[in-house]
């Protein structure tokens, strides 16, 4: 039968191909005569060594020796599809009686129409044959394609209060919208609340919009992906290591989230200006001027016996004037953040504070960014207690009450006798 509305069929051709009493140029007069699409003698040349190639596979497999390094099957395939179309059809019907499925299976995917329908066609007749013929996989885009990276959905953590607490909002999307799994996290008791919701888009952008901001005591920025999923794994460790579990929801969350990063996200971009960071490592106590940082005090016990000693200095005798109580007052605070700031709490704030670099700087805060940065690497060495930071967390929280208290006015006195003016 002819192909391609010439006069020479796939099985004639394939026929000249294996005489081998015909030379190239003899075959290629006869493509010619026969109205097919020419061919040079250096392109048949190729037609006949690729057929010897797949013959010798052949042998070699039916014998069961190792098949040729020079014959793996994308390479056999690529040459084949080089081909001018009736020596490309003639090799691929060779393929078929050479049982090369896998090497059909790759010409499958020919760019040429007429190339790559043949080879299905001779992987149905395989087939027939009785040979078990692996599936075809999909080619090209699938039907449902993926959302673009452009158009995934944020993920969004809180700023952290004073006790290592944060909110975080981990997504992602599906067909029907966004799934989010929301998470309250302490980075000392772990996972607090968690839960999973599906919202639509439109939704989701209505629930993003009515997180705090800035401006507040708390607010939220938007982090990526694989910080989100980060943080929630390690609050999830960090509690287990604390004796604390997570709620039972939090099995349930994992099959969403899947499996958590190995490493922990870049810090923050802060990079120092010109003079270092030793300037921003000193200005630590001024970060509990940021509205974020204001709620920050020691741990109940801490603070509460921080407190007596103040009191105990506003209403002493042994200081003479405000002067001396003050610098009582700091010498107090020094002590209390010495015993207080042991080295796993030096970690936990050191960790605490490189997360807030990421809120400030998210919020275009960068100098306020850059302290918490430097004051993150300070608190970890040995002498990091003697930060000032250390010092403003406690000071802060009780300033101004090392004053003494205010004398009451004496009430009037009462004229004497029975009647009064």
């Amino acid at each position: 039968m002819a192909d391609g509305g010439h006069n020479l069929g796939t099985v004639e051709l394939l026929a000249l191909l294996r005489d081998p009493s015909l030379k190239p140029d003899s075959i290629a007069e006869e493509m010619e005569c026969a109205g097919a699409h020419p061919c040079t003698a250096a392109q048949i040349a190729e037609a006949r060594e690729l057929l010897g190639l797949l013959q010798r596979e052949q042998t070699a497999q039916s014998t069961g020796l190792a098949a040729e390094g020079a014959a793996a099957e994308p390479d056999v395939a690529r040459r084949i599809s080089a081909l001018p179309e009736p020596l490309a059809l003639a090799l691929v019907r060779a393929a078929g009686d050479a049982q090369r499925q896998e090497a059909l299976v790759e010409l499958t995917a020919a760019p040429q129409k007429a190339l790559a329908k043949d080879a299905k066609r001779e992987l149905q007749r395989l087939k027939q044959r009785g040979f078990q013929v692996q599936e075809l996989r999909p080619r090209g885009e699938p039907v449902m394609k993926p959302l673009p990276e452009a158009e995934a959905p944020a993920c969004y953590a809180s700023s952290i209060d004073a006790y290592g607490e944060r909110a975080v909002w981990w997504s992602r999307a599906t067909r029907g919208g966004v799934e989010v799994v929301q998470a309250v996290v302490s980075d000392v008791k772990g996972i607090l609340a968690i839960d999973a919701l599906a919202l639509s888009r439109r939704n989701f952008r209505d629930f993003a919009k009515r997180l705090p901001r800035q401006g507040g005591v708390v607010t939220s920025v938007e982090v990526p992906k694989e910080h989100a999923r980060w943080l929630i794994a390690q609050a999830a460790e960090e509690g287990s290591r604390n004796g604390f579990s997570p709620p039972p929801a939090y099995a349930d969350a994992l099959r969403i989230l899947g499996p958590a990063p190995q490493e922990p996200p870049p810090g923050a971009s802060t990079a120092f200006g010109p003079d270092g960071e030793l300037p921003h490592r000193l200005a630590g106590a001024a970060l509990f001027a940021d509205p974020l940082f204001m709620s920050w005090i020691p741990e109940e016990e801490a603070l509460r016996s921080f407190a007596l000693k103040v009191d105990e200095i506003s209403v002493s005798r042994l200081f003479i004037d405000d002067a001396q109580r003050k610098a009582a007052f700091e010498r107090a605070a020094d002590d209390a953040a010495e015993a207080y700031f042991t080295p796993q709490r030096r970690a936990r704030y050191a960790r605490r504070l490189l997360e807030m670099a990421h809120v400030l700087a998210s919020e275009g805060r960068v100098d306020a960014a850059r302290t918490a940065v430097a004051v993150s690497r300070d608190v970890q060495g040995e002498q990091g207690a003697k930060n000032a930071f250390c010092r403003a967390l406690f000071s802060h929280a009780l300033e101004g009450r090392w004053q003494p208290p205010a004398e009451t006015p004496a009430a009037p006195a009462t004229p004497g006798g029975l009647i009064t003016p």
